[in-house]
């Protein structure tokens, strides 16, 4: 079905870090494919006269993109919409059929669980996963040195990404909502950052002024060339005044067919969720010219004078990275959302988006697990001025300035802006919203039934946006809808509102996307109807004895992270750092030796033996405390020691 781009909405979709309430953006996802897919096949059936009454203009969706959780969701929905696969019904969260062939559910509530809860002798939930030191003591061939890598064992985010991406696509199965070339894209924290030197003009002559970005995305866009791709010739950005001149404006080329760079946004999508100290940090391996080449991370395509300009830090060859979470820098990446879909309405029509309901025909999308985790102030500010309380600010107030965007609170203050739309959880008439976003959003590991929760919360939130929120006045005349529902009043919307001296106005509104089922009938006729309301999962609850009996499990943990907390991959030849030689004479013996002489190094080992066997059960018995703390605050502990 061809689509018409003046009968269209352009659409752009981001999502916002999550953790483990991954899961509810999965949800929201998984309900809009299935809307969208029968959409189409409504509109197809009504073309061949089998149908009437489908609203016919069009929704394509032409950006994926989100840090964190969002970004792993935008590269799973990337490589779940290249098949047919079965959304998944409240009916259905026990049918491993339906459950693991859906990757958005099986990549975010499933994980690695073999069971729906009810553990057997060969079965593990996720904290068995997690919590195990097979990372650190049997993984020969990723971690010989015996590192420590991370808090928790994160091997199985490995797994979950190559179960997601990395099986070929012999024919991609076609969704006419899904542009083609779509943009992928995730925000990423670049450790080893770009390196930039500016030139500044003085008195006494030039002055180079060095600084780095850590600020990362990787760019991907969806193709269906061979995986021979020719050679880029080389090009200098200084010679391009715009990203659009330049061969692939950065975008690094996938195609799931043939496998092409499949591995790359495999690379990119762990490296998005790679939550600070808590998972591993992962390596990203791109060309030079897909960061070169990109005006999102060359500032040299983005400024006036480009000669003053250069990076220090590009080799000739694969640019590698160490990266952690996107969130850390940018969690909420909706406006580089909106810019990439800018760039696509002024390549394809030079025209810039307009955001009146009478005249808007592209929107962003943002789902967002966590909206409002941000406590509002209450009562008089206490100046604390200690070092324990302050560093904790610092950290709070640098992350705090990295997610504030003024301009998205000037757009917000708007009325008439209709190119932006936000889905978040709401649980009618219930305190608590998502079930994952205890410990700080990794609550959503410790129980199966979170996620469940979370997911199917997320159909059901997304079920009430596109019919009550996601719909523009009628009387705004929008040419796109106009067109749309000529002939058509399905999923109307009516609103009475009370006027002085009257019983009240009607007033109605259009759904963008207008939310039907097909269904056929016994004699080979078709019908329309409006879906049945998603139920609601019930609140879940966690055992006080499950959480007390991962004590063993912590300690085992800690135990091993201080064992080898020391341990470091050898650097290769040449890469080592210079060490002061008064240093290495002064420090030759340590502490203990310093004080005490010949048994100074027996002494050494006992206190940290005894540092060791102790500190783990601490340790342990703070985590284990912090649990309980933060989830039974959100009424989510079963104290079934109680009774």
């Amino acid at each position: 079905m061809a689509t018409d781009s003046t009968n269209t909405f352009h659409a752009g979709i981001c999502m916002a870090g999550a953790v483990s309430a991954g899961a509810y953006t999965a949800g929201v996802m998984d309900y809009l494919m299935e809307v969208l897919e029968h959409w189409e096949r409504a509109k197809r059936l009504q073309e061949e006269g089998k149908l009437s009454n489908v609203p016919k203009h069009n929704f394509v969706i032409e950006v994926l993109g989100g840090a964190s959780a969002g970004g792993m969701t935008a590269a799973i929905t990337a490589a779940a919409v290249q098949q047919d696969f079965k959304p998944v019904h409240f009916e259905d969260q026990d049918k491993p059929i339906i459950t693991t062939a859906n990757l958005l559910y099986n990549s975010w509530v499933n994980l690695k669980e073999t069971g729906e809860g009810r553990k057997g002798d060969s079965e593990k939930d996720m904290m068995d996963y997690m919590l195990s030191t097979d990372d650190i003591e049997k993984d020969a061939d990723r971690n010989s040195s015996r590192e420590v890598r991370a808090g928790f064992n994160s091997a199985f985010i490995e797994e979950l990404a190559s179960a997601a991406l990395d099986n070929k696509v012999p024919q991609p199965y076609g969704r006419p909502y899904i542009a083609l070339d779509i943009d992928v894209f995730t925000t990423i924290t670049n450790l080893r950052g770009f390196l930039y030197k500016v030139i500044f003009q003085t008195s006494s002559g030039n002055r180079e002024h060095r600084m780095k970005m850590h600020r990362d995305y990787a760019f991907f866009k969806l193709t269906d060339k061979d995986p021979t791709e020719p050679a880029q010739d080389p090009v200098d950005p200084a010679d391009a005044t715009t990203s659009a001149e330049l061969t692939h404006n950065g975008r690094i080329p996938v195609n799931f067919r043939t496998g092409l760079n499949v591995n790359v946004l495999k690379q990119a999508a762990m490296a998005t969720g790679a939550f600070p100290v808590g998972l591993e940090s992962r390596d990203l391996t791109r060309r030079r010219d897909y960061i070169e080449l990109n005006k999102y991370l060359n500032l040299m395509l983005a400024g006036q004078d480009p000669v003053g300009v250069k990076y220090e830090l590009l080799p000739q060859g694969d640019f590698l990275s160490l990266n952690v979470d996107g969130g850390v820098i940018n969690n909420e990446p909706y406006e580089l959302t909106q810019q990439l879909l800018d760039d696509r309405r002024e390549s394809n029509e030079n025209s810039k988006p307009k955001t009146s309901a009478a005249e808007f025909d592209s929107v962003v999308m943002m789902i967002d697990p966590f909206p409002n985790d941000e406590e509002v102030e209450r009562g008089e500010f206490v100046s604390r001025k200690a070092w324990k309380n302050v560093l904790p600010a610092i950290l709070s107030a640098m992350r705090g300035q990295l997610m504030m965007k003024d301009e998205q609170i000037r757009r917000a203050y708007l009325n008439d802006d209709y190119t932006r739309f936000l889905i978040m959880p709401v649980r009618e008439n219930e305190k608590f919203t998502i079930a994952c976003g205890s410990l700080g959003g990794f609550g959503g590991f410790f129980s199966k039934d979170f996620r469940k929760h979370d997911f199917f919360l997320g159909r059901r939130n997304c079920q009430r946006f596109l019919e009550k929120h996601f719909t523009v006045p009628e009387d705004a005349g929008n040419p796109i809808l106009s067109f749309g529902y000529s002939n058509s009043t399905y999923g109307r919307v009516t609103e009475i509102k009370s006027v002085p001296n009257s019983s009240g106005v009607t007033k109605y509104y259009l759904p963008i996307i207008p939310d039907m089922r097909v269904i056929a009938n016994s004699d080979g006729t078709f019908k329309i109807e409006r879906p049945a309301e998603e139920r609601m999962y019930p609140w879940p609850s966690i055992k006080l004895s499950y959480i007390l009996g991962l004590e063993d499990k912590f300690k085992k943990r800690i135990r091993c992270v201080l064992d080898n907390i020391t341990n470091a991959a050898p650097l290769p030849d040449g890469h080592a750092p210079e060490r002061s030689p008064i240093l290495q004479r002064i420090r030759s013996k340590n502490w203990f030796q310093r004080q005490t002489g010949k048994v100074g190094s027996l002494l050494g080992d006992l206190y940290l033996s005894l540092g060791k066997k102790f500190g783990k059960g601490m340790a342990a018995d703070f985590f284990i405390d912090a649990i309980i703390t933060d989830m039974e605050k959100r009424d989510l502990i079963d104290d079934d020691l109680k009774r």
